[in-house]
């Protein structure tokens, strides 16, 4: 790789790095940035214009006797960088990507001409970056020895939970990408030879549906190309391939030829929350998450018969329970689901016969699953995603019970694993991802002041952000220490604090009239709870509700002395409630559903979804009969609204695009498109009362992989 001498400070566009210092600034602001993220840019600015391929940057960067996962590392460097300049990987202005090769970096440089040629001898990483290391001349070395520390514990803890030679067993495990198609690549599911892997694809727009793949091959074969299409999984034989369908209105089960050809639908039910599919060994049965047409929220693991499409149930779950993501072991003698609560944030493995009975349960830690559970190729484990230890990961437990461990080789969240009968391999689903939060600022009900601005850069993914009823404060959770935490910062991005630190899952934070309380869900264990804290510097507080429910979703009166939330008690739908800030007796507002409810600036109508039925709904303070207010908003989207004295801005999704703001007029029922998103945006739409100004969640890069292990035992 011949190398070329930068001179120090080296500038593009706003940016200015200097080598010497290890420093990034825009405009003459520092820019935080990670040390090996830096080190990416300060190679990639010693050969502008150029590719600099993934394996320079391994040498560089990773030596081979480091103990680091390569491509995660990597492609984490580059997310990181992208995020500090503000790039985009669709669309890049400083760092391009060469697929399957490496990076490039394309903006022109103010001070180009002082680039020299090429070295006539190889220089080495430590005299190339020698500047910096005048500052921290031990870093690389101390970051390598830290390096190979992790790993030697790593290879003990592996040691000590599976009793294999750890040396040899890590030696021996690869991890390697499955493909390099754009965009997101989920849901995969193996062949039962290992040979071929299904899995959905979305670039957002176009390109979507299921694909299936030669592991090891080139191009996919497109199966499917409707967006609703997930979770695929192969016949005992490996000719034919079921998947879920989503709608609106429906979900279906289809069959489809392993080769593609024409598919054809077995079934069809009430959209619900259904989730996971697996095929019998037998080949005769589709065993599924089944919900009622009558409620939605009641879900059973159920078996549908190929032959005469009668449907069995397999498990009753308790009232307010739901049983989902059903899979077979390889033998067929038993099925592996989750059981949770309607929240979705408490989680556990059951395993039960598969002619049905009795499930047992293997984990007890109410945390969040991601994916249906996998079984070892001899069945005597299962294999599943949680965050149990703060960060998503893949965990192992006995299929008799006992204490999970961790999996040995992924590096990064990983999600969704697969495992055939044969050939020691496993794939899983890694997603690397960034949202902001970002503000529109209005010059009246539908036209923009500016462009939109993104306000809190932070890292780690944020959802249902708030805004405080002056607009000095946004209050939203955040991952980005591990656990789901609140957080508030100034709405300009500055000075912003984690408020909680309950190491669980707390969210849905709403801001007090007066600014000085945070209102907020938090599930300790199986069931969601109502707390409030003091910000800044308040310890949380439980304000008891109702027991045994699920209570989430908090929000104020307008003078304060109210809480407002909805709460589901066992199979009946999640109803609004009201309760005194200081403590007392629980109120019940509505009878025919209600979830997220808030009170109208003028005082006069509580606001709601339905989370079973879906849009959006409206009853007088005072008393009186319900009535719908909009239609457009499904039940699972029930935070993706806002009042405001001037109507209700809420988020529209189609697949056609990736999402607007649109703005309903009260007085005349009219629905005005306000600005169109182009990138996917999260969970949560905020606002001022007077409405000028919205708070939005955006994913500002977000991609998904899957991965491969090779060796895994």
């Amino acid at each position: 790789m011949p190398d070329g001498h930068i001179h120090s400070p080296a500038r593009f566009d706003s940016f200015e790095v200097d080598l010497r210092t290890g420093e990034l600034r825009k405009g003459g602001h520092r820019i935080k940035l990670q040390e090996q993220p830096f080190l990416v840019l300060s190679l990639l600015l010693k050969r502008p214009g150029e590719l600099v391929s993934r394996e320079d940057l391994h040498q560089e960067l990773w030596p081979a006797d480091t103990f680091v996962d390569f491509d995660h590392g990597l492609n984490s460097a580059i997310a990181r960088l992208r995020e500090a300049l503000g790039d985009s990987a669709d669309k890049p202005r400083y760092i391009e990507t060469v697929a399957k090769r490496g990076y490039r970096f394309v903006a022109p440089l103010s001070n180009h001409a002082a680039v020299a040629s090429p070295s006539p001898a190889r220089a080495s990483p430590a005299s190339e970056i020698q500047p910096w290391g005048e500052r921290r001349p031990y870093s690389r070395k101390v970051a390598v020895a830290i390096a190979l520390c992790l790993g030697l514990l790593c290879a003990i803890g592996a040691w000590t939970a599976y009793r294999v030679n750890s040396g040899s067993q890590l030696s021996r495990i690869e991890v390697v990408p499955v493909g390099s198609m754009r965009g997101f690549q989920a849901t995969p599911a193996f062949s039962p030879d290992g040979s071929l892997l299904a899995f959905r694809q979305s670039d957002g727009i176009s390109n979507m549906g299921l694909y299936a793949a030669v592991i090891g091959g080139d191009k996919p074969l497109q199966l499917t190309k409707d967006r609703g299409d997930c979770c695929p999984t192969w016949s005992p034989d490996g000719s034919q391939i079921a998947f879920l369908r989503y709608s609106e209105k429906s979900f279906s089960i289809c069959i489809v030829p392993a080769l593609g050809g024409t598919e054809h639908r077995v079934y069809n039910g009430p959209a619900g929350m259904a989730e996971g599919l697996t095929w019998s060994g037998d080949a005769r049965l589709l065993v599924f998450s089944e919900s009622g047409a009558a409620n939605p929220t009641r879900l059973r693991i159920s078996a549908l018969s190929l032959s005469d499409s009668s449907i069995r149930a397999l498990t009753d779950p308790p009232p307010g329970y739901l049983d989902r993501n059903p899979m077979y072991s390889h033998d067929g003698t038993h099925i592996a689901f989750i059981r949770s609560t309607v929240a979705g944030v408490s989680n556990d493995i059951f395993v039960m016969p598969a002619r049905g009975g009795e499930p047992k349960r293997l984990t007890f830690d109410h945390r969040p699953l991601m994916g249906p559970p996998a079984w070892t190729a001899d069945d005597r484990e299962i294999v599943f995603s949680s965050d149990r230890g703060a960060a998503t990961a893949l965990w192992r437990i006995s299929a008799n019970g006992g204490t999970p461990s961790p999996v040995a080789g992924p590096v990064g969240a990983a999600t969704w694993p697969s495992i055939p009968a044969k050939k020691g391999l496993l794939v899983y689903e890694q997603e690397i991802s960034n949202a902001n939060i970002w503000r529109l600022d209005l010059k009246d009900r539908t036209h923009l002041e500016k462009p939109p601005l993104a306000i809190i850069s932070e890292k780690g993914y944020k959802m249902r952000p708030d805004l405080s009823l002056d607009g000095k404060k946004i209050a939203f959770e955040s991952d980005r220490l591990g656990f789901w935490e609140i957080w508030t910062c100034n709405s300009d991005g500055t000075d912003c604090e984690q408020v909680t630190s309950l190491h669980g899952s707390a969210g849905r934070a709403r801001w007090s009239p007066d600014g000085r309380t945070l209102a907020f869900e938090f599930h300790p264990n199986e069931r969601g709870e109502i707390y409030l804290v003091e910000v800044p510097g308040g310890t949380p507080r439980l304000i008891p509700t109702i027991p045994g429910a699920d209570n989430l979703s908090p929000s104020w009166s307008n003078d304060g002395k109210w809480l407002y939330f909805a709460s589901k008690r066992g199979n009946e739908p999640f109803q609004a409630w009201k309760i005194l800030a200081d403590g007392g007796a629980p109120i019940q507002l509505t009878k025919n559903g209600g979830i997220s409810p808030v009170e109208s600036p003028d005082g006069r109508f509580l606001y709601y979804s339905k989370y079973e039925e879906g849009g959006l709904w409206r009853k007088p303070l005072e008393g009186g009969e319900e009535t719908e207010v909009l239609r457009e908003i499904p039940g699972y989207e029930w935070p993706n609204w806002v009042v405001t004295r001037k109507g209700i801005y809420f988020l529209k999704f189609d697949q056609t695009s990736h999402g607007r703001v649109e703005f309903l007029e009260l007085t005349t029922g009219k629905i005005v498109p306000v600005w169109n998103f182009d990138r996917y945006v999260g969970w949560g739409l905020a606002g001022s009362q007077n409405g000028h100004s919205i708070v939005y969640i955006q994913h500002e890069f977000s991609e998904s992989d899957i991965m491969l292990i090779k060796n895994f035992r």
